[in-house]
């Protein structure tokens, strides 16, 4: 490989850097794109991606669903609501 390159004139040198740059130019691009779309709903992020385009959004209120415990009993945020303002965390808390 390192006599291969040697062998490269200075101007083929460039030209080769400045299509490494290029390609690399259009797969940034690329990757901005998708990024996009999949923040916008257009586009799911992977097979287990269960948003749905106009989905909750922050600020927004969210649906009365029933949610598991740390000691195992169900609570409905309704439940919460009822008693003062709740805030869910999706994610890990450590």
């Amino acid at each position: 490989m390192r006599q291969a390159w040697a062998k490269l004139t200075h101007l083929d040198r460039r030209k080769n850097v400045a299509w490494a740059l290029v390609a690399l130019a259009i797969i940034g691009a690329f990757g901005l794109a998708y990024m996009k779309l999949v923040e916008k709903g257009i586009l799911r992020y992977n097979k287990y991606d269960r948003r749905e385009k106009g989905t909750l959004r922050a600020g927004h209120q969210a649906p009365d669903l029933s949610l598991r415990m740390y000691d195992g009993s169900d609570v409905r945020l309704s439940a919460l609501w009822k008693t003062k303002p709740v805030m869910l965390i999706f994610g890990s808390c450590t």
